[in-house]
């Protein structure tokens, strides 16, 4: 990009100064590359962003997401170039403590599978959460079970069990402080870290 720049600025350079002497013909072929220049130009500014066909399954996927999330309470989305998550929260998913699934996640959670289930390839990852309460060990233990739990409900409602891969994360990764800066309980942002995500894959063209 930096080479079709500096060509632009020398042949815009060669056209100012030199018009008076070049002939039609000359200044017309100079024209014509000047032209082709922007042309390349064009064509590697596209090259370095997204392909447009990964950019519409980005899109597409997104967008289904979303209209779950809109749909459901207790969903959030994110989302990259490479993948789409979901993230459900525990106090919908399970009661406190317990890697259960209560019968009013089940709804949303037949829509999740609904959605895994049109993705025609990949890896689906189901990954467990906690808040910062109780131990290490104890929150990586229950993180596994909730993630399990889960993955197992989605293979009896139809998933792949080979297309999914279960992780537990315990509370390694908040997405919210589990305690106020004064160091006080942070109970909001513990509910926010108590959750299920579902990384969903970006098909590449």
């Amino acid at each position: 990009m930096a080479w079709a720049s500096r060509c632009t600025l020398v042949l815009a350079m060669i056209v100012a100064g030199t018009s008076g002497s070049l002939s039609e013909d000359y200044k017309r072929d100079i024209r014509d590359l000047n032209a082709t220049v922007l042309d390349l130009k064009a064509t590697v500014l596209d090259l370095t962003g997204l392909p447009s066909d990964l950019s519409g399954a980005v899109s597409d996927l997104s967008g289904k997401a979303n209209d779950l999330a809109a749909q459901h309470s207790g969903l959030s989305v994110k989302q990259d170039e490479t993948s789409v998550r979901i993230a459900m929260t525990g106090d919908v998913l399970f009661d406190f403590d317990k890697a259960d699934i209560r019968p009013a996640a089940e709804p949303t959670l037949a829509d999740i599978a609904r959605l895994i289930a049109s993705i025609p390839k990949g890896t689906i990852g189901v990954e467990g959460h906690t808040d910062s309460k109780g131990s290490a060990r104890y929150n990586n233990k229950l993180s596994l079970e909730r993630a399990s739990t889960v993955a197992n409900w989605l293979v009896a409602h139809g998933a792949d069990k080979q297309r999914l891969a279960v992780k537990a994360l315990g509370d390694t990764r908040p997405v919210a402080p589990n305690t106020l800066d004064d160091g006080r309980d942070n109970p909001d942002g513990r509910a926010l870290n108590r959750r299920v995500e579902f990384i969903l894959p970006i098909e590449k063209p």
